[in-house]
């Protein structure tokens, strides 16, 4: 092959490259956009990102407050990390919460392939103690560190520590989904 055919050949390449690039900056950029449109909360842990999508509607009313959050600590196989949760109460009464339950819904690895997979199975959460309510004012937002809770109430994530090579997880980001049930206080 030619010398000017190999250019042509490594331009193609390099263009090639540049667009994929791009077409991942636009893609992270435009699910940055939706959470913030969507008023979620996206967090950064270091192994790890977690970004929560959380909503829950009260039991005794047309309405709903949001619940968002990041690990407290990073996460790695065999390490779970608390999640210090944060809960929005819109409304003008305060509002008991019970019920909160955590679940890994979306893992995105950028450093997994068919020889290091990297899935939702490889994490888990441990929910909240089953005892665990929480009180939040009217028209505010607590986090469950700001009401004093024991870590040891509070929902974590962890991955698996499998037998495994588990390099296809390192750099992950986790979507986690919370839900609660909330009851005003009247």
């Amino acid at each position: 092959m030619s010398t000017v055919a190999n250019k042509r050949v490594t331009r193609k390449h390099d263009a090639r490259r540049r667009h994929v690039r791009e077409l991942v900056w636009a893609t992270v950029l435009a699910i940055i956009l939706l959470l913030l449109l969507v008023d979620c909360n996206p967090t950064v842990g270091t192994t790890g990102a977690s970004t929560g999508i959380g909503g829950a509607a009260l039991a005794d009313s047309a309405g709903s407050f949001t619940i968002g959050g990041s690990a407290a600590e990073p996460i790695s196989p065999g390490v779970m990390a608390p999640l210090d949760l944060r809960l929005t109460n819109p409304h003008d009464s305060p509002m008991s919460v019970t019920d909160l339950r955590v679940t890994v819904r979306e893992v995105s690895a950028p450093n997994a392939d068919d020889a290091h997979p990297c899935a939702i199975g490889d994490f888990a959460v441990d929910q909240a103690s089953n005892d665990l309510s929480i009180t939040v004012p009217a028209r505010a937002t607590s986090t469950l560190s700001s009401l004093d809770l024991s870590r040891a109430k509070w929902p974590q994530v962890g991955m698996l520590n499998r037998p495994a090579n588990q390099d296809g997880c390192k750099g992950a980001s986790l979507t986690l989904a919370y839900t609660a049930t909330g009851t005003l206080d009247r």
